[in-house]
């Protein structure tokens, strides 16, 4: 009875055994495939973002860069030769003209010398007349009238030296302009090396500055150009591009550029600062929101999002900014959307979900001269 009941045991274990077998995948097997049937159908959460539109500009930009005005023309007056000052003819803030006189030195030894350098002209002549009277008669030979043409002509050359001479005793003014302070009074002794006074044409003035590689092209002579000096904060001064360097700094990468300001009531002095605005007409660029540019080692880049809702990484480079937009050169469409809020979520391909859509007109100008 006792071997009766261990078959009985063992017949049951095996069947229970058996059933595990046949029935265990059916239970756990479904809940695990219906598991991963619903890992398989859950989507990752798409990122909230806010996105601005490219829009491209450039014609209407205008740069802006800072320069230093100086004379049209401008000089430091030294004396010709030594001597004492008699006269100084001057007084600071003057308007003069060309050649008028300036200082005068004593000359009182030149132009005695000018006197005795025109006798001896006035007697070579008058001795030459004699010869040359005398030479058809035979009394004079030929040698003696070419001795007293040279004489004559010395005599010429005597008296010129000794008019520069004196010229030299008086200081002129190159060119019309106004002068500066007098370094000297009446009395003084100078010499060569001694500064006497400044003397500036402002008619107009001369501004230089540079302007950045990228726009050299568009700078060309006659561009208008406005100019404000914080010495006249409330004026503005209208110009034109006078000059244009031929080449590249390699060192700066700029280009200098001058521009001339009229200033016919004398308003603008030479050594104001000036911040000049020149309109250029250089070809469009994509402009996007200054807060969309992210950087990284290689350089910067922003965060499109594509038609199908998913970021995709675009590398741009910066051309000019304001507070709230950029000039970029990138492979950007006009009215591309750019990520401009929740750049921290973004990873290639990642899926967005658009909360704000800011579709309105834009204003990107190229206020700067360099980023």
């Amino acid at each position: 009875m006792a071997l009766w009941k261990q078959l009985g045991l063992m017949v049951v274990a095996v069947a229970l055994v058996v059933g595990w077998f046949v029935y265990e995948p059916r239970i756990f097997g479904g809940e695990a495939q219906q598991g991963h049937a619903r890992q398989d159908t859950t989507e990752s959460p798409a990122a909230p973002v806010s996105v601005q539109r490219v829009r491209f500009t450039g014609g209407a930009g205008t740069l802006e860069a800072i320069g230093t005005g100086r004379a049209l023309q401008s000089v430091t007056l030294f004396p010709e030769a030594a001597g004492q000052v008699t006269d100084v003819a001057f007084q600071a803030g003057q308007r003069v003209s060309k050649d008028q006189t300036l200082l005068q030195l004593d000359s009182q030894a030149e132009e005695l010398a000018v006197e005795l350098a025109r006798a001896r002209l006035q007697a070579a002549r008058q001795e030459l007349a004699r010869y040359e009277s005398a030479a058809g008669s035979g009394a004079v030979s030929g040698n003696e009238v070419d001795a007293a043409r040279n004489a004559v002509e010395t005599a010429r050359i005597q008296l010129r030296q000794a008019e520069v001479v004196l010229f030299d005793r008086t200081l002129v003014a190159p060119f019309a302009g106004v002068v500066g302070i007098p370094q000297v009074d009446a009395g003084d002794r100078v010499t060569p090396s001694t500064e006497i006074a400044t003397l500036d044409d402002r008619s107009a003035l001369l501004v230089d500055f540079e302007v950045a590689e990228s726009f050299a092209a568009s700078v060309e002579l006659g561009d208008r150009v406005r100019a404000t000096t914080p010495a006249l904060p409330e004026a503005q001064y209208a110009g034109e591009v006078s000059a244009v360097a031929s080449r590249i700094d390699p060192q700066t990468r700029t280009l200098q550029v001058r521009a001339r300001l009229p200033n016919e009531n004398g308003r603008l002095r030479p050594g104001m600062s000036f911040t000049v605005r020149l309109p250029l007409s250089g070809r469009t660029r994509p402009s996007v929101p200054s807060i969309s540019i992210q950087w990284e080692r290689e350089g910067a880049y922003v965060w499109r999002v594509t038609e199908d809702d998913t970021a995709e990484r675009v590398g741009v480079e910066v051309r000019r900014r304001d507070e709230a937009w950029v000039l970029v050169e990138a492979p950007l469409e006009e009215g591309e959307r750019i990520v401009s809020e929740g750049m921290q979520r973004m990873r290639p391909g990642v899926p967005v979900k658009i909360q704000s859509d800011d579709q309105g007109p834009q204003v990107a100008t190229e206020p700067g001269d360099g980023v």
